[in-house]
């Protein structure tokens, strides 16, 4: 659907590496090159709060006062300029980039195809851009038209500007767009007619497309109240959905759905509330969505009744059926399902009258798990996985499943469709090769090879994916990807960086990057583990991670991280641990529960403070995933996640290196400041941990620029420190 972010935009994985035994000895090396003896200490003024009869003490509370205060500002900066000092110091470092530069100089970059109106909308990065734009293509002159590029207007100087993402209308003639700066993600909102060229802004507060009228003549929108504090913990709640009219004043849009005030009552105030209509349909959807993964209701509407302004809201799922993706189909309402069906099944909804317990099955659940779908003229296409095998395939208009003949083996990812075009566009990799991006012809199910950008000229036939499964402390048997040079002898001295992530039932399925390469030229191998937590294995992997449950995703980790010892890749000397975002729930127990296994970790825009999480602008709606402190058992199974709380003086734990963004909106910098700041006390060697601040990004970074140095001093890092 067009609310759907794809998960090469959700989740930014980086790619690491790792190296010396600990920190304490490259350190001692270092730091004879730095003007900084040691990081700057933070201020310790210890919170004691009670939670069901436990007494929690918080050393460095402080650190989250509102608004921010000079004293926090002075020193995550003085963090900042000892971290850059660190890694600048590296030997590595220069060997490093200029693989990185090489890998990366000759690529240009795709996203996705977006089919409407008879048009391509591709979103790509070309070579020696800094960031993505986004071109459409006319079937009949073949040729690519520069439609939104962010940068437009600043100067290299000036942070820089991301696309947070495009819509076009069903018919082509119209494209809405939000644009933010230094990776804030706090998007202006605005609707460009493509053939005038003319721009006009819709919104300005906190807001995402949700979707189109049939007709392209409306646009909905989700956005903040106006009186939203960014910085405050209810930011997100109440939040709505609105109608634009095109060609009319945005101050008269309409609101059409908020959340906590649906009809029924069934919504909550920390849902996302979101509207989208499809060529062919005289219906619109109205969703409830729950952290951009799960959707907790649906609804459908009569369309016309919704641009009237008075649209009659019908709950056909809940959030006990376990929704993952909807689609509107002429009369009827396609949902994904896991509520019943672990791995998922798809059941058609007639929208005038049923709801998904008097709909059809019509692709039932088997061993393959359902990712996501999409409508095209023909049919419904939907992703699967079958034991780590992507697979694709229609549901036909006569509800007949066929296999659609995929040309390579590798993941699937970047769907889309058109409802009123036949076909369906989808890219395929694997982690050793490039992307491709495909069309499947309707008529017999077979692929067209579509080249949208230049083919990389480096030769990657080197590099190979290993598969193979480590067996967990219970017994479950935890996939592992493993992407090394071919050439690679397990001696047991090999730099392995493991990255897993394991939350909210995503996949954890970061394609083909040619950055990758430069850290597998220098010997290393990198490992991705699909841990407990994600949605690998359907529903009960993700549920196997979760609140009270959550201890087998940093547990899967530790024990795929021993069995890759056992199995002669690496040592514990050689051995490093990366964690993202909800990941630093992770890679923080991990070392915390054991420091003795890992040489190096990375903990990049992490959540390491879980008890506090809830308290943030992007807390609402997480309690879902983690729990609350406002249930006693759900608040012990918060502490025992938190790794703030987890570290204790004394121990040498791995050498650490923590980045976060400025202006990161999903979790606050505080939130890896703490960490920092306490690790650095705790350990037993200096400096204990580095913290890197990128002042010009936030929960991803906000220039190719930007991430090719972010990429590259993690692999300066974890090269020097498991040496």
């Amino acid at each position: 659907m067009t609310y759907s972010i794809t998960r090469r935009q959700l989740i930014s994985y980086g790619i690491a590496a790792s190296f010396t035994p600990s920190l304490a000895i490259a350190g001692s090396q270092i730091r004879r090159q730095s003007t900084l003896n040691l990081p700057p200490k933070a201020r310790i003024s210890e919170v004691t709060d009670q939670y069901w009869g436990v007494s929690v003490t918080d050393p460095y509370r402080w650190m989250e006062a509102q608004p921010k205060t000079a004293e926090w500002e002075n020193w995550l900066k003085a963090q900042d300029v000892y971290a850059r000092e660190i890694l600048a110091a590296m030997p590595e470092q220069k060997s490093i980039l200029k693989r990185l530069e090489y890998y990366s100089s000759d690529v240009d970059q795709l996203r996705y195809v977006m089919p409407a109106g008879g048009k391509l909308f591709i979103y790509k990065s070309l070579k020696g851009e800094q960031t993505y734009k986004v071109f459409m293509r006319d079937s009949a002159t073949s040729s690519d038209q520069l439609l939104i590029d962010p940068s437009v207007g600043r100067s290299p100087s000036e942070a820089p500007a991301s696309l947070d993402f495009f819509s076009p209308a069903p018919n082509g003639k119209h494209i809405a767009y939000g644009i933010s700066i230094g990776g804030s993600e706090k998007s202006t909102v605005f609707i460009k007619d493509i053939a005038s060229g003319s721009s006009v802004e819709i919104t300005s507060l906190f807001s995402r497309g949700t979707g189109w009228s049939a007709d392209g003549k409306y646009f909905f929108y989700f956005r903040v109240r106006e009186d939203a504090v960014a910085t405050n913990a209810d930011f997100t709640l109440h939040s709505s959905c609105w109608m634009h009219e095109l060609g009319t004043n945005p101050k008269n849009d309409l609101e059409v759905l908020r959340a906590g005030q649906t009809p029924d009552g069934a919504s909550m105030p920390d849902d996302l509330p979101m509207v989208t209509g499809a060529v062919g349909s005289e219906w619109v959807l109205g969703l409830c969505v729950l952290n951009e993964f799960d959707i907790n209701l649906v609804y459908v509407a009569k369309a016309v009744d919704l641009y009237a302004g008075k649209p009659q809201w019908r709950q056909i799922a809940g959030k006990e059926d376990g929704i993952k993706d909807v689609e509107l189909h002429g009369d009827h309402v396609y949902v994904l399902a896991k509520g019943k069906q672990s791995n998922g099944e798809i059941i058609k909804i007639k929208a005038a009258k049923e709801n998904i317990n008097t709909g059809k099955v019509v692709l039932a659940a088997s061993d393959r798990v359902l990712n996501s779908m999409s409508c095209a003229r023909d049919g419904i296409y939907v992703i699967d996985l079958h034991h780590g095998k992507a697979g694709l395939h229609r549901i036909a208009s006569n509800d007949q499943v066929q296999a659609v003949k995929l040309p390579q083996t590798g993941s699937v990812w970047g769907l889309y469709t058109a409802a009123d075009e036949a076909g369906a566009w989808y890219n395929m990799d694997e982690l050793s090769s490039p992307g491709i991006t495909y069309k499947v012809d309707a008529r017999d199910l077979s692929s067209r090879r579509y080249d949208f950008v230049r083919p990389s000229a480096r030769d990657f036939s080197a590099y190979t994916t290993t598969r193979i499964q480590a067996p967990s402390r219970d017994g479950v048997k935890v996939p592992l990807d493993i992407l090394h040079h071919r050439s690679i002898q397990l001696n047991r001295r090999n730099p392995v960086l493991m990255i897993a992530y394991g939350a909210y039932g995503d996949m954890l399925d970061p394609g083909f990057n040619p950055k990758n390469m430069a850290f597998l030229d220098a010997g290393g191998v990198i490992v991705y583990a699909h841990v407990r937590g994600g949605g690998e294995l359907g529903r009960s992997w993700h549920e196997a991670g979760k609140k009270a449950r959550k201890h087998n995703t940093w547990r899967d980790a530790i024990d795929s991280a021993e069995h890759l010892i056992k199995l002669g890749w690496t040592n514990k000397k050689h051995l490093a641990l990366w964690g993202t975002s909800a990941g630093g729930i992770m890679v923080g127990r991990a070392i915390t529960e054991r420091p003795d296994l890992f040489a190096a970790a990375i903990g990049e825009v992490g959540i390491f403070n879980a008890l506090r999480f809830e308290l943030t602008p992007n807390g609402a709606g997480n309690d879902a995933e983690f729990g609350t402190i406002k249930k006693e058992d759900e608040f012990h199974a918060l502490l025992n996640m938190d790794a703030y709380h987890a570290l204790k003086d004394g121990v040498r734990y791995p050498a650490c290196m923590l980045l976060t963004g400025a202006n990161d909106m999903r979790v606050e910098p505080w939130q890896v400041g703490k960490f920092a700041a306490r690790l650095q006390a705790a350990s037993t060697h200096a400096p204990g941990a580095i913290l890197r601040v990128d002042y010009e990004s936030g929960h991803f970074a906000a220039s190719r620029k930007k991430g090719l140095e972010k990429t590259a001093d993690i692999f300066y890092f974890v090269l020097h420190s498991t040496k």
